[in-house]
């Protein structure tokens, strides 16, 4: 009896080792959810008495590598190897990503910023290799929008470098690349693949060689330039024209490839939530462009109102894929709706700060704390949904 059940102990350990390999999602999302509280704490502390004194910078950074990339990372681990027909994550790649998140986040948290970047930087290589080792590899090509993740990289790159080593006469450059260039990026390149799938019902796979392949490649690579560009406009010569052109791009490639213009294709409640995040993007950009005195406060529109909503619902669309939840997603649930709904509300708590001074404290705490019951609800409802027992069956 006892050799029967260490050997059922044995295969459960297998089979769960083998589920995470081939979905590190599983990993990495919580790791994310952790990352969004332990950012927006940062916000709130200082203003209950909690905390260090307050300091956007590290705010930025931490919303972004430590709230957003673990949720990135997860969900290209996940999926480059499937589009690419390759081999699945190995153990070691899956551990080193997640030392590097969890270190990178403390020492934001800590305030060596340096020590994060330079993990940051690591990381960001250390997922290069990752795609290049099974691009070089591949049974098939990703979709085209995919080499917008390539740009996404290089933001994050170049932003650190310019961090670590700002140039002259190039105002925030560095820190705008990694806070909007590495999301706007994903957000082209993720979004136009899963965007019409989810919001419209798209079948299929895009096409994958061929001269309209090509095309669609050649297409997403002038996208990823003139976002770059966009940026050096901004920070070197004309700001204002250079947050008007990337709000621009963003708009046209999402109008264009996910057909935000259209109303989802269904009455749930999560999509119109998911349509309204599409929108958030770039509404906040052409705002930000628009009201250069309230240039911070508008961009939390896109990110609060995009960034972090279309992190949550695609995070949510892959968890119940893939841990025996679809009929979750096929109906209308408040577990769904209700943490994109309090992310909503924070950003326009967030935005009203700006506008209302005579409540700016307040308002910021207001906000803060709504966004940290969206993400605690998140956690709650998805987060145990996660564990390696919880597949799907194959169709």
């Amino acid at each position: 009896m006892q050799e029967s059940t260490l050997s059922t102990r044995a295969a459960n350990t297998a089979a769960w080792r083998a589920v995470l390999l081939e979905e590190p999602f599983r990993i990495f999302f919580p790791l994310g959810a952790l990352g969004g509280l332990l950012g927006v704490f940062l916000w709130l502390a200082p203003h209950v008495g909690l905390g260090p004194p307050f300091v956007g910078f590290y705010h930025g950074l931490l919303q972004i590598q430590g709230f957003v990339m673990p949720f990135a990372v997860g969900f290209l681990m996940t999926v480059l190897p499937r589009f690419l027909e390759a081999q699945q994550a190995r153990g070691w790649e899956i551990a080193l990503s997640a030392v590097l998140l969890v270190g990178g986040g403390l020492s934001l948290y800590l305030g060596a910023w340096q020590i994060a970047e330079l993990g940051f930087m690591v990381l960001l290589l250390h997922l290069s290799v990752f795609a290049l080792r099974r691009f070089a590899a591949r049974g098939d090509n990703p979709p085209p929008a995919f080499i917008l993740v390539g740009f996404a990289l290089l933001c994050g790159l170049g932003g650190g470098l310019l961090l670590l080593f700002p140039p002259s006469g190039f105002v925030r450059l560095g820190q705008n690349l990694q806070q909007q260039g590495i999301v706007l990026a994903l957000v082209m390149a993720v979004g136009s693949y899963l965007g019409p799938r989810l919001l419209y019902g798209v079948k299929g796979f895009p096409e994958t060689e061929g001269p309209a392949f090509r095309k669609k490649c050649w297409m997403y690579g002038a996208a990823g330039v003139l976002l770059l560009g966009s940026f050096a406009v901004e920070a070197g010569w004309a700001p204002v024209w250079g947050r008007l052109l990337r709000a621009l791009l963003v708009t046209v490639q999402l109008l264009a490839a996910v057909g935000i213009h259209r109303r989802p294709q269904t009455g749930r409640w999560h999509l119109y939530l998911l349509w309204l995040a599409f929108w958030s993007v770039p509404t906040g950009l052409w705002l930000a462009g628009s009201f250069p005195a309230y240039e911070i406060a508008m961009l939390h529109l896109t990110f609060a109102g995009g960034f972090a909503l279309l992190t949550l619902m695609v995070a949510s669309r892959v968890v119940t894929g893939h841990c025996d939840l679809q009929d979750l997603w096929m109906r209308n649930a408040w577990s769904l709706l209700l943490p994109g709904l309090l992310l909503i509300l924070a950003a326009a708590a967030r935005l009203a700060a700006d506008l209302y001074p005579a409540a700016y404290l307040e308002l910021l705490s207001g906000s803060s704390a709504l966004w940290l019951l969206g993400i605690l609800l998140w956690v709650v409802v998805f987060v145990p949904k996660t564990a390696p027992w919880r597949v799907a069956p194959d169709e």
